[in-house]
């Protein structure tokens, strides 16, 4: 492929109009563009959306294109809702399923989502989105977001994305690396994180971690400036620093997309032409230019210029591309591409959007306070309903360069769902110039009063209205129609104060039901949650003090894996062990166990056990002793990358899979990368009570002119210079042949020799009593009481593939046999069927993970 049209398949482009025209054909057919990104601008009904994406398929096609267009819309529901009523059912938005506490609700909202833009031939979605929104004020954001902790906002997100992609919709998380905690809207300015890496990873990173672990299938990039990670003030977009935070710390290899390079984070900075090129570079894979023709073209041509004077290299192109075309082969083709459904499939889908609706903003809707008991009011009470009279504070990604997506202000349609259930309801608008004379008497001769608000934050006028009121009329209810801060924090003056999270007649309808008593407000505030507040205090571990709760901890959490209390002394007190505890008042409910190790000279870190008591698991212990240990060794020592595993001391080279579904789960839902269930590696054990050895294995390594014998004092020096030549790599390999010096420990190291005496091979056959076996291996007593261990197994490069490793087992077995040991573990084994061969079954397996 012409590598111009590589270039055109990284771009996503918007349009104006309702059906190709000449500007849009244009980029595709001669510019190669492979992706669109519609907006409401583009929509007037479900005949004409599906006669424009059809139109958009078969114009590629013509050109042709090997793979579909990716045609992608910023669907996220609530606010942002781009194919909109009577078109389609309206969906809650995401704080609204956050209020419901369900993220088996968000998992079906994805479903109903992906079923629609299926319908209409759309088929990657701009969303969900994982910002946190830990910023009242944030412009941007705001009802946006599922709430304002971490872990909960990755598990709703986790289901959004997992609903569409169940439609075969390609979901995306936004905006990395977080837009949540930020006073300024990328779409007009370039907001500026003053947070360090250890404060994004505690917060902003969590959900895109856990996105990622999952493997997300595209993650959005955010016009935000983190100068504290080194990217000065250069937009994420653009920063090779932020990118590597998902490139290389996270390991992700899906599709990177950016939001709008017109957006004024990025316009009024470098420029959208300029800023294709760096954000290309900077390691995104599609990039977006969502209105103008001209800066659209001017883009595509900046980049083609950057390739061909290298500063683009063909490697980044290529790699680019490849990511955008396995994404299409994933997901789409051209039979899909071409074909659209009946309109009457519509009304199904329209059926079923609207039923699940209703139930989830019946759950949604939020009584937050109502201290006074005003709540169900009276069906024939005098009742007054004020809202905001002029335009409210509506983020850039409501309007999107367009038309509205929602009218700024209240809409009158509120009052109407009041009157369904109190016909005398009177609607009243008011203003930051206040209320007419004439209103404030019918205010303070009301039985109740309906004050509903739309981001009071940013609106101050409606607050002062609203604290006006509550002095004067005791019988007020206040109704948040967008962001649940409005009177949040006014627990004296406003007694009554309910959420909607939305201003959607859908929303209304529900919050009316509730004022009514037709309902139960069931929804719960999904910002300010319990879950914030740390239940158990992080402390280092301290020795000795800790160390007996902490072994009834450990027995209690892993019944399976018992360990006396000797055993876990010498495992843990140790000059490398980094380890952490948790505390419920004097008491400790949860360890992390970890450990440094060097490799090739680096410093590295494990985590080799988490274990909270059951009776406190569930609590969110577990998620705090990961970051404070992850913290520790970040700002210890540098490390970005932990594994689960230990080396030495051995406990599990990752997650044992006889542990219950949940346990990876657990690690997967906070960012750790586990490999798949098919992909273990295993512990291994023999009975050698009446072990006989293979005599084809033992025969074959004496005819090739091989010898075994234990490792002599005499031999020594040679074996630990065979060591380091061979597996100086391996943390703790070579420390461990040290240790075993055979005038203080014979027999402890089986040697196997060439034909003219030279060390070929060693491994290490421990007995149950040999001090480093006890010190450093915490499973081999678990097997039985007489078990030793056969561990560091090696042979020399140059004599690999003789039968030397199996015939030095058989050796190192039969003297273990000799020496009255009864079993025989080895450990961390991912060789398939080696062991085997001279009698190992697999003890336990395990999952690697890391993070």
């Amino acid at each position: 492929m012409d590598w111009r049209k590589k270039v055109g398949q990284l771009f996503v482009v918007g349009f104006h109009g309702t059906a190709p025209g000449p500007m849009i054909k244009t980029l595709i057919r001669d510019y190669g563009v492979g992706a669109i990104i519609l907006f409401k601008r583009n929509i007037v009904d479900a005949a004409q959306l599906q006669s424009l994406t059809l139109g958009l398929q078969q114009e590629a096609k013509d050109a042709g294109h090997e793979y579909p267009l990716f045609i992608g819309i910023d669907q996220e529901n609530g606010l942002v809702t781009r194919i909109s009523p009577p078109v389609v059912s309206q969906l809650p938005g995401p704080m609204a399923l956050g209020a419901t506490d369900s993220p088996e609700l968000a998992y079906e909202v994805g479903k109903a989502t992906g079923r629609t833009l299926e319908f209409f031939g759309i088929n990657m979605n701009y969303s969900p989105v994982c910002d946190i929104n830990s910023e009242p004020r944030n412009p941007v954001i705001g009802v946006r977001s599922f709430g304002d902790d971490p872990e909960f906002v990755g598990r709703f997100a986790s289901a959004m994305a997992e609903g569409l992609r169940e439609l075969n919709i390609v979901p995306t998380v936004k905006h990395f690396p977080g837009h949540g905690d930020t006073a300024v809207d990328s779409h007009f300015g370039l907001p500026v994180i003053e947070k360090s890496r250890d404060q994004l990873e505690r917060c902003e990173l969590v959900p895109f971690r856990r996105a990622v672990a999952e493997g997300i299938e595209a993650v959005m990039t955010a016009h935000i400036a983190l100068p504290q990670i080194g990217a000065n003030n250069m937009p994420a977009t653009l920063s090779t620093e932020a990118m590597n935070i998902l490139r290389d710390d996270m390991k992700y290899q899906g599709m990177v997309v950016t939001d709008c390079l017109e957006m004024d984070g990025i316009r009024a900075t470098y420029g959208t032409e300029r800023g294709s090129v760096l954000a290309l570079k900077a390691g995104s894979d599609s990039i977006m230019v969502c209105h103008k023709y001209s800066v659209q073209v001017a883009s595509i041509v900046t980049v083609c210029d950057a390739v061909r004077t290298g500063e683009i290299s063909h490697e980044r192109l290529d790699e680019a591309y490849d990511r955008v075309v396995q994404l299409k082969k994933r997901f789409l083709n051209w039979e899909t591409a071409l074909s659209r459904k009946g309109e009457e499939h519509l009304e199904s889908l329209n059926e079923g959007s609207a039923s699940l609706s209703k139930r989830i903003y019946s759950r949604s809707t939020t009584v937050i306070r109502d201290k006074d008991g005003l709540l169900p009011l009276c069906k024939s009470s005098n009742v007054v309903l004020l809202t905001p009279g002029e335009s409210s504070p509506t983020g850039g990604a409501v309007y999107s360069g367009e038309a509205p997506t929602r009218t700024p202000y209240i809409p009158p349609g509120f009052v109407e769902f009041l009157r369904i259930h109190n016909h005398k309801t009177v609607d009243l608008r008011y203003s930051s110039a206040g209320l007419a004379a004439e209103n404030w008497t019918m205010v303070e001769k009301a039985d109740a009063v309906i004050f509903a608000t739309r981001n009071a934050l940013e609106a101050p006028y409606q607050r002062a209205i609203g604290l006006e009121i509550a002095r004067s009329q005791k019988r007020l209810i206040v109704v948040a129609t967008c962001n649940p801060y409005d009177f949040l924090e006014e627990v004296d003056a406003i007694g009554t104060y309910i959420a909607t999270y939305e201003p959607t007649p859908e929303a209304f309808a529900a919050t009316a039901d509730v004022i009514f008593g037709s309902v139960a407000g069931k929804g719960s505030l999904p910002i300010g949650r319990q879950s914030l507040q740390p239940v158990a205090r992080v402390v280092p571990f301290s020795t000795p003090d800790d160390l007996e709760e902490v072994a009834k901890v450990w027995n209690a959490s892993l019944p399976t894996y018992p360990l006396p209390l000797a055993s876990l002394e010498r495992l843990l007190i140790r000059s490398n062990g980094h380890h952490f505890v948790a505390r419920v008042g004097p008491h400790i409910v949860g360890a992390c166990i970890a450990y440094t190790a060097m490799k090739q000279g680096n410093t590295t870190g494990q985590i080799a056990a988490l274990v909270v008591d059951p009776s406190w698991q569930g609590k969110g212990i577990g998620t705090s002793l990961l970051a404070d240990t992850r913290a520790y060794f970040r700002n210890t020592f540098g490390l970005g990358k932990i594994a689960l595993s230990s080396v030495f001391p051995r406990f599990w080279p990752g997650i044992p899979t006889d542990l219950p579904p949940s346990i990876p789960e657990f690690f997967v839902h906070r960012g750790f990368r586990v490999t798949p269930p098919d992909m273990t590696h295993k512990d291994l054990y023999q009975d050698i009570r009446n072990y006989e050895a293979p005599s084809k294995y033992v025969d074959l390594a004496s005819q090739g002119g091989y010898t075994f014998s234990p490792l002599q004092p005499e031999q020594y020096d040679a074996c630990i210079v065979a060591q380091r030549k061979n597996f100086g790599y391996y943390a703790g390999w070579v420390e461990a042949y040290e240790t075993l010096n055979p005038v203080d420990h014979p027999d402890s190291v089986m040697v196997a020799f060439d034909s003219e005496g030279n060390q070929v091979g060693w491994t290490l056959m421990l007995g149950p009593s040999c001090p480093l076996l006890q010190q450093d291996w915490a499973l081999p007593p678990l097997c039985g009481p007489n078990t030793g261990l056969i561990g560091c197994v090696g042979v020399d490069a140059g004599h690999r593939k003789a039968g030397v490793g199996l015939a030095m087992l058989c050796h190192a077995i039969l003297n273990m046999k000799d020496r009255g040991i009864e079993g025989v573990f080895v450990d961390w084994v991912s060789m398939k069927e080696f062991y085997e061969k001279v009698g190992f079954k697999a003890w336990r397996r395990y999952r690697l993970a890391e993070i």
